[in-house]
């Protein structure tokens, strides 16, 4: 019986690990879909997820960085995306879900190369 509950409590008490992982719906306006036209800044290879920075000139000329958050590593890397699919530099168009409170931020759906990749 007390080994019964000894795991009933190291149940208990990691299983709040198991649901931590951060939901996006209120990070990023998942009912909106905006396209951002500019060049990677800089690029964060690392888990849990990638960030793919991308300098963007707005209507008013102003150049704003935007943070866009894509999946993990692991799940990149069986898509065939590698640390060098992206280069700082390369020009790309970027589909994103932009952040819910107006930041430039935003969810990755897909990044498209100048030459249309």
């Amino acid at each position: 019986m007390k080994r019964v509950f000894v795991v009933l409590v190291i149940l208990s008490i990691s299983a709040g690990t198991v649901f931590a992982h951060h939901g996006r719906g209120s990070t990023y306006d998942t009912k909106k879909q905006i396209s951002l036209k500019g060049t990677v800044s800089q690029l964060l290879w690392r888990n849990p997820h990638i960030a793919i920075f991308v300098d963007v000139k707005g209507e008013d000329g102003k150049v704003v960085t935007w943070v866009i958050e894509h999946s993990n590593i692991s799940q990149l890397a069986r898509l065939g995306y590698g640390k060098n699919s992206l280069q700082v530099g390369m020009q790309v168009t970027a589909f994103v879900n932009p952040g819910s409170n107006g930041e430039p931020i935003g969810l990755c759906q897909k990044i498209v190369l100048a030459d249309g990749k």
